[in-house]
């Protein structure tokens, strides 16, 4: 799911591409971040929030967490709603709102990735979901999102961002 996920933001922000007049580089990285943020962050993490929270004790053993019921994942949950909240909000708010949304995706990730490989390596954990797509989504999402708004940043130099419309 979070693959397909991925793919929507990707081919969502490519066809909004090619049906743009405007196609700076800034342009660009704008349309494709909006839809990463929104899609990949936004709805990915809602849905992720629905995995932890309906479905709790199965996805920890696919994690490999096996003791106990899993009843931190609603703490994960909770995480996972609130970063995906703030990446649809993406769509409505602009300027340094994404800033901060790119800065809580990167906290949340990139330490959610450090946990995986904590478990990999102390806890000679390599379940797929622990060392598999997960780990590398959480790698890759807030990467992306740092290289697209570097480079909309640098292609518009002093200029805002608001209140350009996606």
């Amino acid at each position: 799911m979070p693959v397909l996920i991925v793919a929507i933001a990707i081919i969502g922000g490519i066809v909004q591409v090619v049906r743009e007049k405007d196609r700076t580089p800034a342009r660009v990285a704008e349309i494709l971040l909006l839809w990463w943020l929104v899609v990949a962050i936004g709805i990915g993490g809602v849905v992720g929030a629905a995995f932890h929270v309906f479905d709790g004790p199965d996805i920890a053993k696919e994690i490999g967490f096996t003791r106990g019921d899993g009843g931190f994942q609603f703490e994960n949950a909770m995480g996972d709603l609130a970063l995906g909240v703030v990446g649809i909000l993406c769509f409505r708010f602009r300027g340094p709102f994404w800033l901060a949304a790119i800065i809580f995706t990167s906290i949340q990730y990139y330490g959610d990735a450090y946990g995986h490989f904590y478990q990999m390596i102390e806890n000679d954990n390599h379940e797929p979901d622990n060392v598999g797509v997960p780990l590398y989504l959480d790698l890759i999402e807030p990467t992306v999102a740092w290289v697209l708004y570097a480079v909309m940043k640098r292609g518009r130099g002093a200029e805002t961002l608001e209140p350009r419309t996606a």
